[in-house]
């Protein structure tokens, strides 16, 4: 596969960064049988409003029509943008089309950078993207703060596999309601 290429969105960005997010969080929720969440019922005005206060990055890869993938085809009834943009000028490229496939989100107060919404399509998943979309939005905040932190389900053990993995421990638990529990991690920005 090729290597995603890691940008900052644009608010135009922002429909195809929400519909990927409900797709991505739609699985979670069948996963583990949840009606619901807010991942997948945030509006585009709340996601617009986040766009003025937060880092939004978004993970995009070239010619995804041609990319062969071992696991699985594409899925054709998956809605995927195509779009020259900021991503193809970056490359040095005006010709290639790339296609959004996952994004992620965070924003900094008192030392701290908070992460969230990682958010990868469904079927983009297991190949690098995530890691990929984590390890630009930590650089992005390097400097400026002393530790990361994110949160996840704590039944989800795949997401908490991927944050070991990049070096996030656990800090503490909290009790949403009788269906979610969420794991709080941290990591030093040092």
């Amino acid at each position: 596969m090729t290597e995603p290429i890691i940008t900052k969105a644009v608010k135009e960005d922002l429909p195809l960064i929400l519909d990927i997010q409900r797709k991505a969080f739609l699985e979670v929720a069948r996963a583990f049988h949840l009606k619901s969440m807010p991942q997948i019922e945030q509006t585009l005005k709340s996601l617009t409003a986040e766009f003025k206060n937060c880092t939004i990055l978004k993970a995009s890869l070239a010619n995804i029509s041609e990319i062969k993938h071992e696991n699985a085809p594409i899925d054709k009834s998956v809605n995927l943008k195509k779009s020259k943009s900021l991503d193809s000028r970056l490359r040095g490229n005006d010709l290639d089309d790339v296609t959004i496939v996952g994004s992620v989100r965070a924003y900094n107060h008192d030392d701290t950078c908070y992460i969230n919404r990682l958010v990868v399509l469904p079927e983009y998943q297991n190949r690098g993207i995530g890691k990929a979309l984590m390890n630009e939005i930590e650089k992005q905040f390097k400097t400026i703060v002393k530790r990361y932190e994110l949160f996840t389900g704590s039944r989800d053990t795949r997401n908490q596999y991927l944050y070991n993995q990049l070096g996030y421990k656990p800090f503490k638990t909290e009790y949403l309601n009788s269906e979610i529990t969420f794991v709080f991690m941290e990591k030093s920005a040092q």
